[in-house]
């Protein structure tokens, strides 16, 4: 199997490191000093469940890999229909793109351009990110992928890409409710990453205090409200698992969006909290917890993609 990695950053380079490693033919997209120290030294994973160097196939130009089997989609949720435009040379008619990011949404967008038979859900659970060019930094337990068709069926493709993974000694799951295990992915990472990226806090102060403690649950129940609404059939105990499996997370964990924020990247804000309050608007359900997080953020988000509207502002206030 041809696998290819659109987005070769915590998460397609972790688990696309781990293929390589397993000796798959695999091929990543990646682009600037990434892109170049992996190609002259190869891709190297820093992780406590061992670390390993592995010498693979990267490339900026998706036409010099050509149609692959596997697309494991990985790129940011607001570079979704971007990406699908610029992985064209990697699909062919057969070709099954699976998409491991943040959101509820993602295969939605993918289907603008391609066949609902092409597309995969899939989300994943893992403390990565990119630590310097070439070089992805994973703590805590081991990653771990949860996908399934769209049409929660079990079939002979989704068999053998499960097989690849676990091969790849990546601990992954095909499940045949993928609509429900992404929307418990998003009611956990709603949570954890608005409040964490709001407050500024590692996962473990904010699971420390009681009042972003109690803020964290908050979000989640509002999320799990506009779940039942859409006619998501969650279990009962969706919120306390899911602040259970933050208690697992390292207490220094930080979630990518408040990484973004201290380094000033462009934050996945719209996919997350702020598709929360989209939906709740749209079903007449009030979300304000995930509201005064979003325009927090989205404040934010603002200043970060236009460095000069926040001088403009203050300059105009001045006058």
């Amino acid at each position: 199997m041809k696998i290819g990695v659109m987005g070769t950053g915590g998460v397609g380079g972790y688990f696309g490191g781990l293929l390589a490693r397993a000796g798959c033919d695999i091929h990543f997209v990646a682009r600037g000093k990434h892109l170049q120290t992996i190609a002259e030294e190869g891709l190297q994973v820093v992780s406590n469940q061992g670390s390993f160097r592995a010498l693979v196939h990267a490339t900026s130009e998706p036409h010099e890999i050509g149609p692959v089997n596997l697309l494991l989609f990985c790129v940011k949720s607001y570079d979704t229909l971007d990406a699908s435009r610029i992985v064209e040379p990697m699909v062919e008619d057969d070709t099954v793109i699976l998409t491991l990011q943040n959101g509820i949404d993602n295969s939605e967008k993918l289907l603008r351009r391609y066949g609902d038979n092409q597309v995969m859900d899939g989300t994943t659970f893992i403390e990565s990110s990119i630590a310097s060019p070439g070089v992805i930094a994973h703590s805590g337990k081991p990653g771990r992928i949860v996908f399934g068709e769209r049409s929660h069926r079990r079939t002979e493709r989704s068999e053998d890409i499960l097989g690849v993974l676990k091969n790849g000694g990546i601990d992954a799951t095909l499940s045949s409710s993928i609509k429900e295990e992404l929307w418990l992915k998003f009611l956990f990472i709603c949570g954890v990453h608005g409040v964490s990226t709001v407050a500024r806090a590692s996962l473990g102060l904010v699971l420390s205090c009681p009042e972003t403690r109690e803020l964290l649950t908050g979000v989640m129940w509002e999320v799990e409200k506009l779940a039942k609404y859409q006619g998501v059939n969650l279990p009962g105990n969706a919120v306390s698992d899911s602040l259970a499996l933050a208690q697992t997370y390292s207490k220094e964990f930080k979630c990518s969006m408040l990484r973004d924020l201290e380094w000033r990247k462009p934050l996945e804000i719209d996919a997350l909290n702020g598709m929360v309050v989209e939906l709740g608007k749209a079903a007449g359900i009030e979300t304000p917890l995930n509201q005064a997080i979003y325009a927090c953020l989205q404040l934010e988000n603002q200043k970060i993609l236009n460095p000069l509207w926040s001088h403009q502002i203050n300059d105009h206030d001045m006058l």
